[in-house]
């Protein structure tokens, strides 16, 4: 577990002297990335969906990101279509 935490140290150090964060911003940055990265297919899929609603995006565009999204995220996701996507949001 000390290299966990040596890690999560280390990437929020980097990113301050990289991208010129501050401690704040940098630790929220590796703690978002670390949530994300414990979500299974259909949590990130509900996730997701709410946070393009909230900017304003309408489903079909959504659902078409969300799939080209899950082809990029490092679990192993089945190649969902949209329509997929949205049965998977509201059943």
């Amino acid at each position: 577990m000390a290299e966990v935490g040596t890690s999560v140290t280390d990437a929020r150090q980097r990113l301050q002297s990289m991208l010129g964060l501050s401690p704040t911003q940098a630790s929220r940055a590796v703690d978002e990335v670390l949530d994300s990265l414990g979500l299974e297919v259909d949590e990130y899929i509900a996730r997701r969906h709410a946070e393009l609603q909230a900017q304003g995006e309408n489903n079909p565009e959504i659902f078409e990101r969300i799939a080209d999204e899950l082809r990029a995220l490092r679990f192993k996701a089945p190649k969902l279509s949209a329509r997929q996507i949205r049965r998977r949001i509201y059943g």
